[in-house]
């Protein structure tokens, strides 16, 4: 399952980094270093395909810890009015062109979730709050609209002010923060203010915190 071997603090690093609340939990400052060390032990043990003391996982875990608070990022003005919210559990709806996809949509629209949409020549892909209000509604007329679901995703959504010079400065910062931090991007969309990351559960809350510390303004 893991063709290669990983250090202590790597294997710590990823696991929690690849972990919603064990990350949330240990970059908010509420992990029990201990309990969070005996939860890890085994898939960590995977990792390095070595028992591992508990004491050195304490350890390894406190250093990453530390790691996150010591970050710093050089703030510039275009971040001025940068705003960002994380959408939790979120489905994409891959809808291939039929009659009643419209209908369908109409329906969903109607419920008023957050949602945003994208179309192609003969595709659309419409990414939804994930509520069973709108999972009756596709499962309805699935059959019908030859579309397919993916769960397991949430949203990111990163607005700047009104101003192309602006996007353009914040885009590609964004796109290297994944980038050096190694997150996988599922799909991604951007308008004249606004950046839309579709990434996997287990990813989207580091990618948060990590660019929200990027584009925040310092205290």
């Amino acid at each position: 399952m893991y063709p290669q071997t990983f250090s202590v603090p790597h294997a710590v690093k990823q696991i929690i980094g690849s972990n919603i609340l064990f990350f949330q939990a240990l970059s908010t400052g509420i992990a029990n270093y201990t309990a969070l060390a005996q939860k890890i032990k085994p898939e960590v043990e995977k990792l390095t395909r070595s028992e591992v003391n508990i004491n050195t996982l304490v350890v390894a875990i406190k250093r990453f810890a530390d790691s996150l608070d010591e970050i710093e990022y050089e703030y510039h003005p275009v971040f001025d009015g940068v705003r960002m919210t994380l959408t939790g559990s979120i489905i994409d709806i891959d809808f291939q062109e039929a009659d009643d996809v419209y209908g369908v949509l109409d329906e969903i629209f109607e419920l008023g979730s957050g949602y945003n949409m994208f179309r192609t020549n003969n595709q659309i892909r419409l990414f939804a709050e994930d509520i069973n209000e709108v999972r009756n509604v596709f499962k309805s007329s699935a059959k019908g609209t030859r579309g397919e679901i993916k769960d397991g995703l949430s949203k990111i959504t990163i607005t700047v002010q009104s101003d192309k010079e602006n996007m353009y400065e914040v885009l590609p910062i964004v796109c290297s923060i994944l980038y050096n931090n190694r997150i996988p991007l599922y799909n991604a969309f951007f308008s004249q203010n606004e950046i839309i990351l579709i990434l996997g559960m287990n990813d989207a809350a580091k990618a948060y915190e990590i660019i929200r510390e990027k584009l925040a303004r310092p205290n």
